[in-house]
């Protein structure tokens, strides 16, 4: 018989909704993951079955690629088990037939070859949009040794319409979800049972579904946790966070059991039922634990910004509290004139060319350790949201992260639904988080073309080299205006998560990264957008950090820093040690007053170009041959460019001529060195990413492998111009 204790569920207001709850748990207690029962699944496998008692946290000796990941509501996280799903059939042009629907017969993929039944989720493409579709049920069949699976669904569309198909499979369990047993752990003092439950929208329909979890000793089980979720209902919709105090076992050995029960009893029903980042936190004395928040707004120009002396006044928040109330690095250098790769740098601290995400079609390969991987292992918490674009946890950026929040919304057009919701749930995650040690990825798409700041920012910047801007002014002339409206919008918006940063009592433990993947450019030489070109506009991007106590105020760095330098930065930051691979270099040590400022350094840092066109003079699309490269060594820069009868070479002294001006003859002004550089720069690459793949002990190629966008991905990319 079970021993029902008192159910200690935390509410929404005691898990964080005031600053006074939050007060009373940072100090210096910190809460620290114990046990995390999704890496015990693996990795205490052989604990578990010498009937051994785990008695010490679980540091992971991997990285995540190996642990089931479940995304609900576009929020991914680790869980105990993940359905088996994947795409049984995509295609640009179905031919909607007589009857208004589309069919299809394909060979099922290897994940789902032995289902014995198959449930459909289709979506559907009619012009640029996507719409999700009823889904339905299908039984594979045997053909000449293969599966294959017959498709068939209404679209509403009229016939002979050409449409896009997407169609997701899942295998639909042979019986009932079984419980979930861990290994035996020793339950200590002060701690909390943490997790979140769910239900994949492809089962809403199967029903509600009860959730259970036991603590179990040899003389019986206590009830912790018992909640029925019902999908039909809006509360039952997405992940819903949970936390259990364990005080009542603590000093306990005990094995927890997860169980779900689906309430309809209909022979033929099932369910997906999800136990997301299961984890025993326990309070350890952390009083030197920092946080970090690392912010990159997308497509923000360092000269664009107040801080780097812009005569808009367009981030005084940002300046108030970053310039003036930390630290200003004045040259750091993008890895790449894209989103994508630039980012996927500061992540893994090696160049594109190495980690292989160029284009946005890749897949991070494996044996590459990622900043958020390498965090969670030492016990710290992972957190992002993102607006999506690029960015997809499909590519390997969601790695290691707990939970990988993506706004999709494609209504890039509006403000609403970019940085006011993303920010909004970066407050959520923070005040959830507060009493733990944590990193936090924020990124927002809101300065990013096309510029369309709320119609109350049109108050600002209306004149233009001194003449008015308004509607009817030229785009060349709107662009840059709406472009900086943009920023003051996001300022406007930081400056509210900075309050609830404050009201958590977060602010005298945290430290916030700001920064950008590329700038921006406007036809200064010749070109209007990014991803092509490698001039100061795009190239050179603000950096920018502060922490109260932790962080220098008021103070500006000359030394040049690459994104290749987060990772061990953050790292450093964190006190948790760096992975081999590791290129970049940290610069903490420019975060401390009185530090030397090196500025003089004769280091070298690269920027890659992997767009195939650009946006030239009247706003046409003017194509170019990628990659292009870039070399910078204090201020000389220089850049080569691929043509069709070779290479073109620009050498730019940024000491003498900060706006890139004087060419010259590139291909002989440029110094050899830096030109050996470049011309080598492939096959260092290639090298680089071999040796890395060997360490790794990866067998076959070093190249990662590509993957379709899904078609939420499409849809925001389609919005940002990026797909036509």
């Amino acid at each position: 018989m079970y021993r029902a204790i008192a159910l200690l569920l935390l509410t929404a207001a005691a898990l964080g909704g005031g600053a006074a709850w939050v007060a009373r748990h940072r100090s210096p207690m910190v809460m620290t993951p114990y046990f995390r029962f999704v890496d015990l699944e693996l990795r205490g496998k052989r604990a578990a079955e010498a009937g051994g008692v785990i008695v010490q946290p679980i540091h992971a000796d991997r990285g995540t690629t190996d642990l089931p990941m479940a995304t609900l509501l576009n929020d991914s996280r680790y869980v105990l088990r993940a359905p088996t799903h994947t795409t049984v059939a995509y295609t640009e042009n179905a031919i909607v037939g007589a009857d208004g629907s589309v069919s299809f017969f394909p060979t099922l993929p290897a994940e789902l070859r032995d289902a014995d039944r198959l449930l459909l989720v289709p979506q559907l493409r009619t012009g640029t949009a996507w719409k999700k579709m009823p889904s339905f049920e299908a039984v594979p069949t045997t053909i000449d040794g293969e599966r294959k699976v017959q498709l068939r669904f209404a679209t509403g569309e009229a016939p002979n319409t050409t449409v896009g198909a997407h169609l997701e499979g899942f295998a639909v369990p042979k019986a009932r979800p079984r419980p979930y047993r861990t290994p035996v752990v020793r339950i200590p003092s002060g701690a909390y049972l943490d997790f979140a439950i769910g239900i994949p929208r492809a089962v809403w329909a199967q029903g509600a579904v009860e959730f259970e979890v036991l603590a179990c000793a040899p003389r019986g089980c206590d009830l912790l946790f018992n909640e029925t979720l019902d999908p039909s209902t809006e509360a039952g919709h997405g992940w819903q966070d949970r936390r259990v105090s364990l005080e009542s076992v603590a000093g306990s050995d005990r094995h927890f059991r997860f169980t779900t029960r689906l309430q309809n009893a209909d022979p033929r029903a099932f369910s997906f039922p999800l136990w997301a980042n299961p984890s025993v936190y326990a309070p350890q004395h952390e009083s030197q634990a920092v946080n970090i928040i690392l912010l990159s707004i997308d497509t923000l120009r360092a000269d664009h910004l107040t801080s780097y002396g812009y005569d808009n006044d367009t981030a005084p928040f940002i300046n108030e509290t970053f310039a003036k109330g930390g630290t200003v690095f004045d040259h750091c250098v993008a890895a790449a004139a894209t989103t994508p790769p630039s980012h996927m740098s500061m992540f893994t601290s090696v160049q594109p060319c190495v980690h292989g995400l160029k284009t946005g079609f890749e897949v991070l390969p494996a044996w590459l350790r990622t900043l958020a991987e390498q965090l969670r292992a030492d016990g710290v918490d992972t957190g992002a949201v993102t607006e999506d674009g690029w960015l997809g946890v499909i590519h390997g950026f969601g790695r290691g992260f707990n939970s990988y929040v993506e706004n999709t919304s494609p209504d890039i057009m509006a403000p609403q639904g970019q940085v006011d919701v993303t920010f909004g749930k970066a407050k959520e995650w923070l005040r959830r988080n507060a009493d733990k040690r944590f990193f936090l990825f924020l990124h927002t798409f809101q300065v990013h073309d096309p510029y369309s700041p709320p119609p109350e920012y049109n108050r600002f910047f209306g004149v233009r080299n001194g003449v008015p801007v308004t509607a009817d002014s030229p785009r060349e002339v709107r662009d840059p205006v709406n472009y900086d409206r943009e920023i003051r919008y996001t300022d406007d918006e930081l400056r509210k998560l900075f309050a609830a940063i404050a009201a958590y009592g977060l602010g005298r433990n945290t430290i916030f990264i700001l920064v950008s993947d590329h700038g921006e450019e406007f036809f200064e030489h010749g070109l209007w957008g990014h991803g092509a070109d490698l001039h100061e506009e795009v190239s050179r991007v603000p950096l920018m950090v502060w922490g109260p106590g932790r962080v220098a105020a008021g103070r500006r760095v000359q030394q040049p820093v690459g994104h290749i330098d987060f990772m061990p930065t953050i790292l450093d930051l964190a006190g948790v040690a760096k992975p081999a691979h590791v290129q970049g270099v940290s610069f903490t040590d420019q975060l401390r007053d009185g530090s030397p400022d090196v500025a003089g350094t004769e280091r070298a840092f690269f920027c890659e170009a992997w767009a195939e066109t650009a946006v030239g003079p009247g706003y046409e699309l003017v194509e170019f041959e990628r990659p292009a490269y870039l070399v910078q060594i204090g201020n000389r820069k220089l850049a080569r460019y691929r043509r069709h009868d070779g290479f073109e070479y620009k050498y730019y002294d940024l000491a003498n001529d900060p706006a890139e001006r004087s060419n010259g003859n590139g291909a002989t002004a440029a110094p050899a060195d830096m030109r050996e550089m470049l011309d080598t720069y492939d096959t260092n690459c290639a090298a680089a990413a071999l040796s890395l793949a060997q360490q790794g002990q990866t067998q076959g190629a070093t190249t990662p492998e590509a993957v379709r966008l899904s078609p939420a991905e499409e849809e925001k990319l389609r919005a940002l111009g990026y797909i036509k």
